[in-house]
């Protein structure tokens, strides 16, 4: 698993009350050596007078064996933000996970993991392609609610992808 150099989809935009918050995501290596793990490295720039600038950011990565990677960030109507991806090692099978942080949490923090679905396959072929429509978004709705796809492999193969959508809000979000 790759880390990624470049910013990958999905840039999320919001405004809360003229607030202007850009968050992004990519994969980054979290060791120094050859086989090193991937984390989430996430990203919040605020703008202020039509100039962007770094808020806050930091590199989710809760174990040194786990590789985490196609991200996907966005914010509810609070400031709450949510990171979901996938995540796997040499022990577990592809999973999609997430994990979030309170407008109130410390900066540059995010919260512990969950796990949406455990996978219970892996792909056997060399295939380089996975996740790459990775979402996270808030439901217009009540603008709380977070929605999150991703894919996973229900059984070993080369192709034979399954689709998970998920949704989850932060209690304090109403």
């Amino acid at each position: 698993f790759p880390s990624h150099d470049s910013l990958i989809y999905r840039l999320a935009y919001r405004n809360r009350s003229g607030t202007e918050s850009l968050m992004v995501t990519h994969s980054v290596k979290v060791g120094t050596t050859r086989t090193a793990p991937s984390g989430i490295r996430w990203y919040e720039l605020r703008i202020a007078s039509g100039t962007p600038s770094v808020f806050q950011r930091s590199t989710f990565a809760p174990d040194s064996t786990t590789y985490r990677w196609m991200g996907s960030i966005a914010m509810d109507k609070l400031g709450n933000m949510a990171v979901g991806y996938s995540a796997s090692s040499s022990a577990i099978h592809p999973a999609i996970r997430y994990t979030g942080r309170l407008v109130s949490d410390p900066l540059n923090t995010m919260q512990a993991e969950n796990s949406i679905i455990e996978g219970t396959g892996s792909q056997t072929s060399r295939l380089s392609r996975w996740g790459d429509y990775s979402a996270m978004s808030v439901d217009p709705v009540d603008d709380c609610t977070f929605w999150y796809t991703n894919e996973y492999l229900k059984t070993d193969d080369s192709f034979n992808w399954s689709t998970r959508i998920a949704s989850f809000k932060f209690p304090s979000c109403n």
